[in-house]
């Protein structure tokens, strides 16, 4: 059994690198987007 971590964004560019870098150790990492105007889905896909 593995652990998931969940991250709701919303217009978070400036702090979804840092965000998703405190969490690589997940073996799961889920991103739920809530329609963010800003680059912050581009930046997760990457």
């Amino acid at each position: 059994m593995g652990i998931s971590v969940l991250i709701n964004t919303f217009n978070e560019e400036k702090n979804i690198r840092n965000c998703l870098e405190t969490v690589k150790w997940a073996d799961e990492i889920i991103v739920v987007d809530m329609y963010s105007e800003d680059k912050t889905v581009e930046i997760v896909r990457n």
